[in-house]
């Protein structure tokens, strides 16, 4: 009797279009059912040989994964005979009364052997060297939504379809299985079982845990010594030598190596008289820079607070993206629009961003300048922002962000889409604030994550949409969604000149001129426990993204009124003005303060003191000493010894007020 091939039986028309594309398995059940049915040998060791009546045959030993099979039809990739024998062989099961969805082994039960097995040893290395570097690993679990375990790496997502039957894994990298990605997924979840093994999902930190990464903090402080010295405004020479320091000692550190570029944009922004330069982004910045590097020296967390050990860019197999928005940044005649895909197969964001221009005298033609624009050949912008990517040849950095080929023999293609988004789940789409909210508490500090480009973004799915209203004062138009539960979210949009239809659009699909409104995707925020979305695209019937909308009336309907969020936080408040005060220092330098720069240091550490914010407190009463020493004496100035302690504390509390769970009702 021939033995039952259970890992042919977890392969589901699911794990296939993820094994293969879905037009193939589209393809091949409907050949399935028209009859062209291969016939099935099976021996004792449970290897099949399949005959096609046109002669084409496969064979596919047991553990083998799909893209290993042998196929005399010759096809490059996997083709749709293989993913017909798949299909055929667990109807021939189920027909012969065997369960076709047989119990799966939990991943963290695969065993070495079963990895050295199906991995080849050069891979298997990799793996345990990245594995002793430190990496974060997102663990989420069939149980909390997923369509079967899954490991979400830096640089790739594994999908575990038939558990611990690895030769089932699929990886989005260009090597698709049998990859080191799968080996670090397998040691992920076997962290996961010993941390919380019936939690849905977790982060977990592999790596040795005695093991220090070495950083040298010294180009670092120089940065911060040079700005707070120098400032923005007067310091553009002064900074080049600390930033370009700090760029060569963060060469292998990814995540210090993206902190350092975003200061060195800041800077830049300046220099440049950008629209989008904001003094206090530099507070943000310097936080984060001196919590991770402090952070970053525990055992183990190199890889997840440094980003150390990642590598540059994964190349990519083929590619299913859909557009969940597009937003577009204006600065003078300069234009980046940003978009949010997401890979079908994995349920991964990933993020393409766009320069292009629209010189000044062409300011009206805009639209027809942005349809013009391509990505890449056979890439246009504007059809991309509302469909969906075919893609070969991309690569995929550490934080999410996808370079396309630009060959014309890359074969990107761009295809409508339904605004379907139902089929994503978590850590995308959320249909209840509570789940955005434990989402939230899961990681509450940004600063000691890996960095992905796309975050705070994330498609929640109403059950109730009120209607929306127009802020004549603030020019906003907002609308109050609410979930199962009756929780709500706010959503909230401000009018900018180089999208004028878009609080028109926003204000059609709220008031349901193209159908129900069912998702609405954007970028999340907090305040006083209310979460607040920036919509970047709406799924009606149609999708609506409003950066690229038309005008359609919608917007002078609108009743009036309020898009603030009722009460007032005084702990968020005093947080604000902490980082407004620090942003002084860090724009004007120590020669451009303002007079009433000291005692305005002394007011507010008295009204951070009567908050019950003692520590910020006593770490600004403890900068203004050092500040006034240093403007009298500016060659001996030392100030990041007091002034980065203030910023990683003050960016903690402002951490821990987002989690505040006294909300408001908008």
């Amino acid at each position: 009797m021939s033995a039952v091939r259970a890992d042919l039986l977890l392969l589901s028309p699911e794990a296939l279009s993820h094994a293969a594309n879905a037009g193939i398995v589209k393809r091949a059940v409907r050949e399935l059912a028209g009859g062209y049915r291969p016939k099935l040998v099976v021996d004792a060791t449970g290897e099949i040989e399949a005959t096609f009546d046109d002669g084409v045959s496969c064979r596919w030993p047991p553990g083998a994964t799909i893209q290993s099979v042998r196929c005399s039809c010759g096809a490059a990739g996997v083709c749709r005979h293989r993913v017909i024998v798949a299909l055929a062989y667990r109807e021939s099961v189920t027909a012969d009364g065997a369960d076709p969805a047989p119990a799966v082994a939990p991943v963290a039960s695969a065993s070495d052997d079963a990895l050295a097995r199906l991995i080849p040893a050069s891979l298997l290395a990799e793996a345990r060297l990245q594995r002793d570097a430190g990496v974060s690993i997102e663990v989420r679990r069939r149980a909390g939504g997923e369509p079967c375990d899954t490991a979400r790496l830096p640089s790739a997502t594994v999908r575990f379809w038939g558990g611990a039957a690895l030769e089932t894994a699929r990886c989005d990298c260009l090597r698709a299985s049998a990859c080191e990605h799968v080996a670090l997924g397998v040691w992920a979840f076997r962290a996961a079982d010993e941390q919380d093994s019936a939690a849905a999902h977790l982060t977990v930190r592999l790596g040795a845990q005695g093991h220090r990464e070495a950083i040298d903090h010294g180009p670092f402080h120089q940065i911060v010594e040079a700005v707070a010295r120098h400032g923005v405004a007067r310091g553009g020479a002064a900074l080049m030598q600390p930033l370009s320091s700090a760029r060569v000692a963060a060469a292998d550190a990814a995540w210090i190596s993206l902190v350092v570029a975003d200061l060195e944009t800041w800077c830049e922004a300046y220099a440049k008289r950008s629209a989008l330069y904001d003094p206090a982004q530099g507070v943000d910045l310097l936080a984060e820079l001196t919590l991770r590097l402090t952070a970053g020296g525990l055992p183990g967390h190199g890889g997840a607070v440094l980003g150390t050990g990642q590598s540059g860019e994964t190349a990519l197999d083929r590619l299913r993206l859909m557009c969940l928005g597009a937003r577009t940044q204006r600065d003078g005649e300069g234009r980046r629009t940003t978009l949010v895909m997401a890979d079908i197969d994995t349920g991964t964001r990933l993020v393409i961003t766009h320069d292009w221009q629209v010189p000044e005298a062409r300011g009206a033609d805009e639209a027809a300048l942005r349809a013009a624009e391509r990505l890449a050949p056979g890439v246009r912008l504007e059809a991309l922002a509302q469909g969906q990517l075919l893609a070969q040849q991309a690569a995929r950095r550490p934080d999410g962000s996808v370079r396309l080929a630009r060959a014309r023999s890359s074969q990107n293609s761009v295809l409508p889409q339904s605004a379907d988004w139902a089929q994503l789940g978590s850590p995308v789409r959320f249909d209840n604030v509570a789940a955005l909210r434990a989402e939230q508490m899961a990681h509450p500090n940004a600063a000691l994550q890996p960095r992905h480009a796309a975050r705070r973004f994330i498609v929640f799915s109403p059950a109730e949409v009120e209607e929306p209203v127009y802020d004549a004062n603030s020019q906003c138009v907002a609308m109050v969604l609410r979930d199962a539960q009756g929780e709500p979210l706010l959503l909230r949009r401000f009018h900018e000149r180089h999208a004028p239809h878009a609080l028109d659009a926003i204000a059609a699909a709220g008031t349901r001129r193209h159908g129900e409104l069912r998702h609405v995707a954007g970028v999340l925020s907090w305040h006083h426990g209310v979460p607040s979305l920036d919509p970047w695209a709406i799924a009606c019937d149609g999708l609506v993204v409003p950066d690229f909308a038309n005008a359609e009336g919608a917007l002078a309907a609108l009743p009036l009124g309020m898009a603030e969020l009722a009460g007032d936080d005084p702990c968020a408040r005093h947080l604000e003005a902490l980082r407004q005060h620090l942003a002084l220092l860090l724009h004007h330098g120590l020669a451009g303060l303002p007079r009433t720069w000291p005692t305005d240091t002394a007011a507010l550490a008295q009204r951070l003191d009567a908050a019950g914010l003692r520590e910020l407190s006593q770490g600004l009463r403890a900068l203004g000493p050092e500040v006034a020493a240093a403007q009298a004496n500016p060659a001996d100035a030392r100030l990041a010894p007091a002034l980065t302690p203030l910023l990683a504390l003050r960016q903690l509390h402002a951490d821990a007020a987002t989690l505040d769970q006294s909300p408001h009702t908008p």
